[in-house]
């Protein structure tokens, strides 16, 4: 299959005329999109170089094993299908599978077994490729945890819960995932996965087809997913990363995690984390007096200042204490921590404004922006798996299932991503900012945007005579906003981020 033409994924989606394409910032996608790029065959390529198949079948309950089909032949077509773009998998196997000698349900047979350490299978696979490829120095790595979701409806959906969509600014039902992945200057890999499942809504338990074996890979993750919290969950996949030897200096993470067990989990494991914060009744202690965040910002607020000239968004920051001991009967654990309040220049309102918690007193405004920014890499992880690498859509209801889709869809994306390391033509952020015509790093744009704006201002110069100087200064303002705007969304500093942030918090789902 790898010399057909048909496998090349992606194909070019006509946009209506006199409407701009959506933005996108998938260097994944962009990458495959290029000429004699085939998916199929970097994904067997790496299948091979890295003895996948082996590695699976170590991942395998030994005394369940069958040879009706061979495990190459299986992984490879898991692997493919969502790269074909055929609407689901039964499609796959019935238009397009022609390396399989069995029938349609071998698929679905393999994809509902318990007994494969999935989520072992993919760690295993991110650790080699980490080991054999260079993400960067580790004072510029972090590792960054969120979660993204899936809306599932039905009775007989497993693993399910109610969350709250910050997209949609309501309540949904479906599948949740927690994410640990390691963020650097070369690229985002993703480390622990785990399928989480609160506790605001009845869920969906395997009661009609219960596991065979409670010890299986599948029943520890539904029992991990059950009793633990997400936060609980983020620090036991923080410490599993590194106890296997995954390093690096930040923990980056959103709102959602900004609490005081995960700032001293920061702290015990010698982590600088830099965490978005709540406006929740979190008391901070400044100047011998005790303050929320919502009482700390008017009394900074004269002291915003923009990080350049020309910047869209200022900052401001104090040192204050806090006491990270969550028993009242236990001593209190008083710790010193930054808190950089930002807000837009120019706010349509007083309340747009957020705020950054970074457990490394010393560091500046402008770095601490810079290391949370790294953060956006993993929203563009799960823009990749969602859109093009088959995250949780094999349209099945067991949690076998689900609990195989996620890790393969990671599978696929390490793959993918080594092949494009690999390739020595682009690297990941020049395939980004090529494709998408972008001109920032993230990790250096709010210091270096000026210097690329006086460099372009510089090359419009000989043009002004001929375009007009009225032209070229609307040709730097839309660079400006573009530029700006793209930053406050890595931030998550716009107004409709922060609108919806303030809602999930008055729910209590923040």
């Amino acid at each position: 299959m790898a010399n057909s033409t048909a496998n090349k994924t992606g194909t070019q989606t006509r946009t209506p005329k006199g409407r701009r394409p959506p933005r996108s910032y998938p260097p994944l996608s962009d990458a495959l999109n290029q000429p004699l790029t085939f998916a199929d065959t970097e994904l067997a390529e790496g299948i091979q170089r890295h003895s996948l198949a082996g590695l699976l079948s170590t991942a395998m309950n030994r005394q369940r094993r069958t040879d009706a089909e061979p495990l190459p032949n299986v992984l490879c077509a898991l692997l493919v299908w969502p790269l074909l773009k055929v609407k689901s998998l039964h499609c796959f196997c019935a238009e397009l599978c022609q390396i399989l000698a069995g029938k349609v349900s071998v698929l679905y047979d393999f994809l509902g077994r318990e007994d494969i350490h999935w989520r072992g299978l993919s760690s295993e696979l991110a650790r080699r490729i980490e080991q054999a490829n260079d993400l960067g120095s580790r004072s510029q790595r972090a590792f960054v945890v969120d979660d993204t979701s899936q809306a599932r409806s039905g009775r007989k959906v497993q693993g399910t819960s109610c969350y709250f969509d910050h997209t949609e600014n309501r309540m949904r039902k479906g599948h949740q995932v927690l994410q640990l992945g390691l963020a650097g200057q070369n690229g985002f890999l993703p480390v622990e996965a785990q399928l989480v499942m609160g506790a605001k809504a009845p869920i969906a338990k395997p009661k009609d087809k219960p596991f065979l074996d409670q010890r299986s890979s599948a029943a520890r993750d539904f029992r991990r997913a059950q009793d633990h919290s997400k936060h609980q969950l983020f620090r036991e996949m923080l410490h599993q990363a590194l106890r296997a030897g995954w390093s690096a200096a930040f923990v980056l993470a959103d709102a959602w995690f900004g609490c005081k067990e995960n700032i001293l989990c920061c702290l015990q494991n010698h982590l600088i984390g830099i965490l978005q914060m709540k406006r929740g009744n979190l008391a901070y202690e400044y100047q011998g007096h005790t303050y929320t965040a919502k009482e700390l910002y008017p009394k900074i607020q004269r002291h915003l200042r923009p990080l350049h000239r020309q910047a869209r968004y200022q900052t401001a920051s104090i040192t204050v204490r806090l006491n990270l001991q969550v028993e009242d009967t236990q001593p209190a654990h008083w710790v010193e921590v930054r808190l950089v309040f930002s807000a837009p220049v120019r706010a349509s309102s007083a309340d747009t404004w957020v705020l950054f918690l970074c457990t490394e007193v010393t560091r500046s405004d402008a770095k601490i922006l810079e290391a949370y920014a790294l953060r956006w890499s993993i929203e563009v992880y799960f823009k990749e798996i969602k859109q093009n690498l088959g995250f949780l859509k094999e349209q099945s209801g067991r949690y076998e299932v689900a609990y195989a889709s996620v890790h393969l869809a990671a599978l696929r994306y390490l793959l993918l991503f080594e092949a494009m390391l690999r390739s020595g033509q682009l690297t990941y952020g020049e395939i980004r900012d090529r494709q998408t015509g972008q001109l920032q790093v993230l990790t250096y744009a709010a210091l270096l945007w000026q210097w690329f704006r006086a460099l372009i201002e510089g090359a419009l110069d000989s043009l002004s005579r001929e375009l007009g100087s009225k032209t070229i200064k609307k040709v730097l303002a839309a660079i400006d906003q573009t530029v700006e705007g793209f930053l406050n969304e890595a931030l998550q500093i716009t107004p409709e981020q922060i609108s919806a942030q303030l809602k999930a918090e008055e729910l209590g789902y923040l």
